[in-house]
């Protein structure tokens, strides 16, 4: 092998540290310049959206009670007419419209709780109170109004249950929001236990859906006992719940943050320019000087001394009244009048309050036989009402009757007497009960047999028990003046007379709490 030339060596040597130089200078530099980030972008170049703010403990445990108790109320609701006839489909609709407005008010209740955690608390007199509990006032009443419309329906007890619960949103209002929702609950639970008592082992569906809607309260009320225990409580730093009456995902952060307008990287644009001066009114009046009846004037005035009285004016002895008693039988004390030398004028009357339009409008009486129960209702200063041709499996229905005395002949199922005054009802027997709701003055004579008696918000009555019914059971709720006749044991005795008791004492006995009946003596 021939020996390599002499001066491609010395080439190959020169390459070789010029090789060596580079890589150290390539070492040098990775170590002193750092490595650049670049911003994180998505596939059409624009910036990532911004990471939502979390919500509160609050709020996320009122979603998870959307979520479970309201949804399956609502899904109960809309399936409970779902294998019946078109007929009855029409009329289990006003179920599921009803349980779409109390969705709506639960969601209407949300923004609201939102709002609190990141506004200040406005004034609760205010307008804007008022605009921030507008939306569950409206659906509110929509569920209401439901009810009201639908009197003659089959599931007007379902629409009651409805009906009663739904002011529980208004907690938001109460001091003790707990105890406001358990005093609802109770309301909404008289109309339920009808509804389990009518449907109780003969359709599961309608025993499922009021359970539902007892497990809604109850999940409101142990939610409010959680987080609201005194109370709504808004956020003392937050902003105007002016600026989130519209959208409250729409909320400025407390403290201002710079974000680039463009992905350039340029400055952001320069602030706009102050608006123009206030205009002073120099020839304006000026500011009107303090009059003669400030503190100041008083004191000046005392200071005078005896001249203080000098203004007044002498009373002659001819128009005393205390000296002469002829003046004091035609003396007629003037009414006020502002222009009299008084400085506050007669305050002005209160506004007058407007009745709904289905409330002013006096309706036709009516009395009808619909399917199986007898509507009689709008009767004024009638005496004799008589219903016979009657059979065991009908009911009757009294509504809005005054001073009207009703007789129903044979048996029936059951009576219900709602919103009447001074109305007498006899009856011959009963299958079930007889239900007062709201009614005052009432009178009730059932000559042969009548199992329960059911009372509920009613002020005075009258209730006659025969001799086949001392059995009785009756029931009352907010109800007052309320007595009760007896047969006598002789037939020349009279009527024994007891008082239904309103007054009760409630203590504490081992842990649990004893409620008696207070009796007085005397």
């Amino acid at each position: 092998m021939a020996a390599a030339n002499p001066s491609q060596m010395n080439n190959l040597t020169t390459l070789i540290k010029r090789l060596e130089a580079a890589t150290s200078r390539l070492e040098d530099l990775s170590t002193v310049v750092p490595a650049i980030e670049l911003p994180v972008t998505s596939a059409t170049g624009a910036p990532a959206a911004p990471i939502p703010e979390p919500l509160p403990a609050s709020i996320e445990e009122y979603d998870e009670l959307i979520v479970n108790e309201v949804a399956k109320y609502v899904k109960l609701s809309n399936e409970l007419g779902e294998s019946s006839t078109e007929e009855a489909k029409e009329r289990y609709s006003a179920i599921a419209e009803q349980s779409k407005s109390v969705e709506r008010c639960f969601a209407e209740q949300r923004r609201f709780l939102v709002i609190a955690t990141k506004a200040k608390k406005p004034d609760s007199q205010s307008q804007l109170y008022m605009d921030l509990l507008a939306g569950m006032q409206t659906h509110c009443t929509k569920v209401s109004n439901l009810r009201e419309n639908n009197r003659h329906s089959p599931f007007f007890n379902h629409l009651s249950t409805v009906s009663e619960g739904i002011p529980s949103v208004i907690w938001v209002i109460d001091a003790k929001p707990a105890k406001f929702v358990a005093e609802i609950t109770a309301a909404a639970k008289y109309y339920g236990h009808r509804v389990l008592k009518e449907y109780k082992g003969k359709d599961q569906k309608h025993v499922d859906w009021v359970n539902s809607y007892y497990n809604l309260l109850a999940a409101l009320e142990a939610y409010v006992k959680k987080h609201h225990i005194m109370g709504i409580t808004w956020n003392a730093k937050g902003v105007d719940a002016r600026e989130l009456l519209i959208d409250p995902s729409t909320t400025p952060s407390a403290a201002p943050s710079i974000t680039p307008s463009t992905t350039s990287g340029g400055p952001p644009p320069p602030p706009p320019p102050p608006g123009p001066p206030p205009v002073l009114g120099v020839d304006g009046p000026s500011s009107p000087a303090p009059s003669g009846g400030d503190m100041g004037g008083v004191f000046a005035e005392l200071n005078r001394g005896q001249s203080v009285t000098a203004g007044l004016k002498k009373v002659d002895k001819s128009q005393m009244t205390h000296k002469n008693p002829e003046l004091r039988g035609s003396s007629i004390v003037p009414a006020r009048t502002p222009s009299s030398g008084s400085l506050r004028g007669k305050s002005p009357a209160p506004p007058s309050k407007t009745k709904p339009a289905h409330l002013t409008k006096k309706k036709p009486p009516k009395t009808e036989l619909d399917g199986n129960k007898w509507i009689i209702e709008n009767y004024e200063n009638e005496k004799n009402i008589v219903i016979d041709n009657t059979e065991i499996n009908q009911s009757v229905f009294i509504f809005r009757c005054k001073n009207t005395t009703i007789q129903i002949k044979g048996k029936v199922n059951a009576v219900s007497i709602n919103e009447c005054t001074k109305t007498d009802v006899v009856a011959d027997s009963l299958v079930s009960c007889i239900d007062v709701i709201k009614s005052n003055s009432f009178a009730i004579q059932v000559l042969q047999k009548i199992p329960t008696i059911q009372i509920d918000q009613c002020d005075g009555g009258t209730i006659y028990i025969p001799k086949e019914s001392l059995d009785v059971e009756i029931f009352t709720s907010k109800t007052s003046a309320v007595n009760v006749y007896l047969p006598p044991v002789k037939e020349e005795d009279d009527y024994s007379e007891s008082a239904v008791p309103e007054q009760l004492k409630h203590s504490i006995k081992n842990g649990q709490l004893v409620s008696e009946i207070v009796e007085h003596a005397g």
